[in-house]
């Protein structure tokens, strides 16, 4: 049994998702997001490394990279 796609449904994707999801979501390949989000990766006021890219927020927890979006991203209705 596969295991169902949190990317279909964008009420599932609020708060922190791995990156590979978060790729899905995009349409990209994760390793595509991952270097994207390398490249913009600055030191946060509070330490940490994060990213933003075009209301795509990545943020480095130990050695693995999150991802949120802003609320453009997950709006459901149409412009």
């Amino acid at each position: 049994m596969r295991k169902k796609s949190l990317a279909s449904d964008p009420a599932a994707l609020r708060g922190w998702v791995c990156l590979r999801t978060a790729a899905e979501f995009l349409g990209m390949s994760p390793d595509a997001l991952r270097r994207a989000v390398e490249r913009h990766a600055v030191r946060a006021s509070d330490g940490g490394i994060e990213s933003h890219i075009d209301g795509v927020r990545a943020r480095k927890f130990g050695r693995q990279w999150r991802v949120a979006f802003s609320e453009r991203w997950l709006r459901t209705e149409a412009p």
